[in-house]
């Protein structure tokens, strides 16, 4: 009786780790919420010179590396921001998976000058 009852915790625990590691399916809709979300952010904070201005890589191509960057005031919520662009990042890359995306392979360099124009933080070059 109790090897049954040992066989029966183990059965119940394997499968419910198995469904604990299923991924999500992944929507561009889901996707443009989520960089909206990043973008709204971003955009609810001011700069007043370009010392407040800095950037962050984001997104996930296909071939590896981030989509782009995006540039924002220092002012941001700099922990909520990260774990927007890392929530998103991941959410790309289980989406390039999912749909057999394909990208140019091409390697985004960061911006090589930001600053501040009328309020925003923006890429220069």
């Amino acid at each position: 009786m109790k090897i049954l009852i040992l066989l029966l915790l183990l059965i119940g625990t394997t499968g419910s780790c198995q469904n604990s590691e299923e991924i999500q399916e992944v929507s561009t809709q889901d996707l443009d919420l989520q960089f909206k979300e990043i973008t709204n952010l971003i955009a609810s904070k001011n700069c007043a010179e370009n010392s407040q201005c800095s950037y962050l890589a984001y997104g996930s191509k296909a071939c590896g590396g981030p989509q782009g960057y995006l540039v924002f005031s220092s002012e941001v919520d700099l922990e909520k921001l990260k774990e927007l662009i890392e929530n998103y990042t991941t959410a790309e890359a289980t989406y390039n998976k999912q749909n057999g995306i394909m990208s140019d392979c091409s390697i985004v360099s960061p911006p090589q000058t930001i600053g501040c124009v009328d309020g925003n933080c923006i890429k220069m070059d």
